[in-house]
């Protein structure tokens, strides 16, 4: 579906940058047309967005031309409720970005969607100036729809130290194609340095499974919400290797973004889940002759989190094994290293109890070169000291079309064409 749609947009795009624009002569707030000596009084809709693959089969029909059956299932499909969000790679991976909608008239901004957190919030004009600093912000007072949830308040502290804390209000969320009324969002008056120091994030939009949101009295999950209104209820990450062409789809499984012909390997989610937290069953190094087992591992899929992080065990086994001159260094932190200009990283596979094997690419497992050592790299695997689950972070979703099935209480993965040039 989606990848027609997007050879219309192009065709599109195309079209626009070949038309010449012709002036038009404004008399005020009023469009004088002439036709047929009656004069025409045309107000512009601010509000109003053309449905392009609409207009296409529009003209198609026309002139008597087939319609493709690709074509009329997507129209079909933009008439429920399902929704695609782009997923921008953002500073070599750092975090992928995606626009979304607050209020009415909708005032975009651009927000890191978290499966490992639960609470939607962004910096707003409450945000302490010193805070927000120069990047966009929502608005309050300029949307139609807010309202605020009187005596609420809410704050929240992620794995990494990081918070902020602020104000509840309820209003109309727009996801893609999706239109989300009176859905709980949290307006940040400050948050922590680590937060504010990164300038490309407006905000962050949680969808842990089913994890509680940090409001005070409680408040009902954007997530929580958001599914019974869709087509079915599931979420989609297709994360993109240092790439903008990645997106999140709401409400259906977009069957183009995967290796063609292909399963999608579902795995339940562990007893009492509210995080994406589900088994895995084995692990491999590239190269190696043996897989390491056990059935006792579990990990969360969690978008908000750049990085693959397993037991300093399993870790060491990476390096040891699979990376010449890999150092464990404790001076800044107990960060793996090795030298820039070493052979290729090896491949590493998770092997899942539905018998489904995850290939990481080598060259997904290096992350970055170290700020103050242009010859040393840091590895996208690290050490997580929470021996009894891991973090599966981008590393690993770049790899992969990973399927949040929110009613099945599972997860889903499959293969997918990767740019390994």
């Amino acid at each position: 579906m989606v990848s027609l749609l997007r050879l219309i947009a192009a065709a599109i795009c195309l079209t626009l940058s070949l038309a010449h624009a012709i002036p038009a002569r404004n008399y005020g707030n009023r469009w004088n047309i002439a036709r047929r000596s009656v004069s025409l009084d045309l107000t512009r809709n601010p509000d109003y967005a053309p449905n392009g693959p609409a207009a296409y089969a529009r003209a198609l029909k026309k002139w008597g031309a087939e319609v493709p059956s690709e074509l009329v299932h997507s129209l079909a499909a933009m008439k429920a409720n399902v929704g695609e969000v782009g997923a921008a790679s953002i500073r070599g991976d750092r975090e992928f970005l995606s626009r979304v909608g607050y209020g009415t008239p909708p005032q975009y901004l651009d927000v890191d969607f978290d499966t490992g957190s639960s609470d939607v919030w962004v910096y707003t004009s409450e945000t302490r100036k010193h805070v927000a600093g120069g990047r966009p912000v929502w608005v309050i007072e300029d949307s139609k729809t807010a309202k605020r949830v009187h005596n609420a308040t809410w704050m929240i502290a992620y794995g990494d130290g990081s918070h902020a804390w602020g104000n509840v209000y309820k209003d109309t969320l727009s996801i893609g194609n999706i239109t989300l009324p009176a859905a709980v969002i949290e307006s940040a008056t400050s948050a922590s340095l680590s937060l504010t120091n990164d300038p490309d994030i407006d905000g962050i939009f949680g969808l842990a499974y089913g994890l509680p949101s940090q409001t005070e009295p409680q408040q009902p999950s954007v997530l929580s919400a958001l599914t019974p209104l869709l087509s079915a209820p599931v979420f989609t990450a297709d994360l993109q290797y240092h790439s903008s062409c990645g997106a999140y789809t709401f409400g259906y499984i977009d069957h183009a973004r995967h290796t063609a012909n292909t399963t999608i390997h579902y795995t339940p989610l562990v007893a009492d889940a509210t995080f994406w937290q589900f088994g895995y069953t084995g692990l491999h190094v590239g190269g190696q002759n043996v897989w390491y087992l056990s059935e006792r591992w579990t990990a969360i899929a969690d978008t908000g989190t750049t990085l693959l992080l397993l037991g300093a065990d399993v870790v060491e086994l990476y390096y040891a094994t699979g990376v010449p001159g890999a150092r464990h260094n404790t001076s800044i932190g107990g960060i793996w290293t090795y030298p820039c200009a070493g052979p290729a990283l090896p491949d590493f596979e998770i092997g899942m109890a539905n018998g489904w094997v995850a290939t990481v690419p080598g060259r997904f497992m290096n992350y970055s070169v170290m700020p103050d050592d242009p010859a040393t790299c840091m590895g996208g695997l690290q050490t997580f000291g929470l021996a009894d689950f891991g973090i599966f972070g981008d590393i690993f979703l770049k790899a992969v079309y990973a399927v949040f099935d929110v009613g099945g209480a599972r997860i889903g993965f499959a293969d997918k064409p990767l740019d390994l040039e």
